[in-house]
């Protein structure tokens, strides 16, 4: 529960400290005293948008304090624990705001991000605002509030979740879809060329053979020619071949190297030489026997490089880099025609995650079923004590059309009323007046405040457009909520006011130039003043003072 507040520098506030307590507490004062500018702060520290303006005139910054005790609220001390942010059983905020417009929230001295600090809303404290009502026509609104008393977050979370990661797999498969279908022509042409390469069997090594044999081919006869001047010369020259010079060299100087031992050298490199020219010959003469001029082969050959050129030129590569190049087609080939199987499978996943919202939806769409009635009962029941004696609301959970679904369901949750006998029930737009609608909306909190799971309300002036008796019922209902939860009511209804366990006085005091607000907690006796202030204006009379006593005592009875 909500057990401290401070703030300080925050429009009319420069420095106020509250103490709240358990039960009902109502707070009251004259009009335009500032009573809302505490739910203000309390907004604030709990991450609502701030406005450097909001700042005190002369401070530079704003500071919000607020203390909850988590004893019993299990669900923030194990989120406080979650986030490494616990402390004793103590929940302490701060908000800080700057005049150059930054602000900073805290949470049990640890600096965060003011997400955190809504979170810590969402678990300790919900605030209906004054306007509350005007919200009620919204089909928003009316689902919150039916799911509130459903008790299917559990589920919309769990829907949230799925139907996002629907989407998510919807648009990458409408994307897979489109790239796919641009590139159905780029599939095909890559098929065709690729069959025409793989045709050739084409290999790094084969183009390399095929080229290498042309040239040999191209110039046979110039490599006969070659060859055979080449063995004549080292061994078939009757004249002057080479073998036969160094042979006679070579004999003449074994003769002599007994006598000169320096011709051993000499005599060994000849030896060497003869060897290697004997050996050259027998190669000549190998290649010379092996080797023809085939002008078949050669045009074989020339036709087959001829088709190898044109692919190049048509692929934009060098004939050498046709076998990589066909690589590379098939390659990307392959990874287009992974594409399909890609696209199967994800419309496999697309099915199966819309599968597992509808059936979430179902789910949900059960849970309001069942609690519509039993709601719209109960509200009834409290607005026929508020002054609408004939008052019938309505709760239909209609599908929506076309089987369509959202992230909060498959529902239209419609709230309808009638406020008058024999009416049928309507839009509460249509057939409440303002003042009916006020008074639906406050029947409304007041039932579904107690499905809640926060354990502090917080109620900014709900009654207004309200008094006598219904007034006198609303405190009665507010005070009872109070006996399961932590209820603040800021109110201008004596009979609101009397049935709180401990009433605040907001005053605001004009100092010099500048304005304050102050608060202060009343005893019994100043209870009475200012609620026999709230029953009779300026001038008090002992009657005055008598019925507000009578109102205190009455409260305190039930």
């Amino acid at each position: 529960m909500l057990t401290s507040l401070s703030v300080r520098n925050l429009a009319v506030v420069e420095d106020l400290a509250l103490m709240f307590d358990a039960g009902m507490t109502s707070l009251t004062g004259e009009t335009g005293a500032g009573k809302s500018m505490l739910v203000d702060a309390l907004s604030l520290v709990l991450g609502d948008r701030a406005d450097s303006n909001m700042i005190r005139h002369g401070a530079d910054r704003a500071e919000i304090e607020a203390g909850f005790s988590t004893e019993q609220n299990e669900v923030l001390q194990q989120w406080l624990i979650a986030q490494e942010l616990d402390d004793d059983g103590q929940c302490h905020l701060r908000r800080t705001i700057n005049r150059d417009g930054r602000s900073k929230g805290y949470i049990n001295g640890r600096n965060v991000p003011l997400s955190l600090l809504r979170e810590v809303s969402e678990r300790c404290i919900d605030i209906h605002g004054q306007h509350a009502h005007q919200s009620l026509v919204r089909p928003q609104t009316q689902r919150e509030l039916l799911d509130i008393v459903a008790q299917t977050k559990p589920l919309l979370d769990e829907l949230k979740q799925a139907y996002r990661t629907w989407q998510q797999l919807q648009q990458q498969l409408a994307t897979l879809q489109q790239k796919s279908e641009e590139q159905t022509a780029r599939q095909e042409l890559l098929q065709y060329q690729v069959n025409e390469l793989e045709a050739l069997d084409l290999t790094k090594d084969s183009v390399n053979s095929l080229l290498k044999e042309q040239s040999q081919l191209a110039n046979a006869a110039q490599l006969i020619s070659a060859a055979e001047a080449g063995l004549h010369r080292i061994f078939d020259d009757e004249q002057a071949a080479a073998y036969d010079i160094i042979s006679a060299t070579l004999s003449e100087l074994e003769k002599l190297q007994d006598i000169e031992p320096h011709f051993a050298t000499a005599v060994e490199t000849l030896n060497a030489a003869v060897i290697n020219l004997d050996e050259t010959a027998g190669e000549l003469r190998h290649y010379l026997d092996h080797i023809e001029l085939d002008p078949a082969r050669l045009h074989d050959i020339e036709n087959q490089l001829s088709l190898l050129h044109d692919l190049a030129r048509k692929h934009h590569v060098e004939i050498e880099t046709l076998p990589a190049h066909y690589l590379q087609l098939s390659e990307e080939l392959a990874d287009l025609s992974g594409m399909e199987a890609q696209q199967d499978q994800l419309q496999q996943s697309v099915a199966d995650k819309e599968a597992i919202c509808r059936q979430l939806c179902q789910q949900i769409r059960e849970k309001r079923q069942q609690a519509a009635a039993p709601l719209a009962q109960q509200i009834t029941e409290s607005i026929q004590q508020l002054a609408i004696p004939a008052g019938r609301i309505e709760i239909n959970v209609v599908p929506l059309a076309g089987d369509k679904m959202s992230e909060t369901g498959a529902d239209q949750i419609q709230l309808q009323v009638a406020t008058n006998p024999g009416q049928p029930a309507g839009e509460l737009a249509k057939v409440a007046s303002g003042g009916e609608l006020a008074r639906i909306s406050l029947a409304i909190q007041v039932v579904t405040a107690g499905k809640r799971s926060v354990p502090t309300l917080i109620f900014d002036e709900v009654d207004v457009g309200i008094g006598g008796s219904v007034a006198e019922i609303v405190g009665q209902h507010l005070r009872k909520l109070a006996s399961s939860q932590q209820v603040i009511c800021i109110t201008h209804l004596p009979q609101v006011a009397a049935q709180a366990h401990h009433q605040l006085q907001v005053n605001k005091k004009h100092l010099h130039d500048s304005t304050h607000i102050e608060v202060e907690k009343l005893d019994q006796i100043q209870r009475v003043e200012e609620i026999a202030r709230m029953l009779g204006g300026v001038n008090l009379t002992q009657k005055t003072r008598s019925h507000a006593e009578e109102m205190l005592v009455q409260a305190q009875s039930l």
